[in-house]
């Protein structure tokens, strides 16, 4: 009987820790400890596997974990390593220092330096 009481415990707390958590990155930052559920996942995903998790918003965090598929989803816990860069310092972008009205008359200069080398073509 303490057994079925202890099931429908963790039941319920696993409802409300989870609940309008998916595919959200949740976290317990003293622990260092994160867990996410996905939805999409690509196909052939193993059963049991290693996962890395890199967050892309603010702060950033980096991990690595196991995850495991059940059904449709895909549960994944790990340990948080580390903050990282942002997503566009990932991806190996740069910031600019022209504001966007600037970046607007950049592309009508374009298109006006265009204009006159298709008339001049002609």
């Amino acid at each position: 009987m303490i057994w079925i009481a202890a099931a429908l415990a963790t039941c319920v707390g696993a409802y409300f820790l989870f609940r309008d958590t998916l595919n959200k990155l949740q976290y317990i930052k003293t622990f260092r400890l994160y867990w996410i559920i996905r939805d999409d996942y690509p196909p052939h995903t193993p059963i049991v596997s290693r996962g890395n998790m890199y967050q892309t918003g603010p702060p950033w965090w980096q991990g690595t974990g196991v995850q495991v598929r059940v059904g449709k989803y895909l549960f994944q816990v790990g340990v948080l390593l580390r903050r990282g860069n942002s997503l566009l310092d990932q991806l190996g972008g740069r910031y600019l220092e022209d504001s966007p009205k600037e970046l607007r008359e950049w592309n009508n200069a374009k298109k006006d330096k265009d204009d006159v080398d298709s008339t001049a073509s002609h």
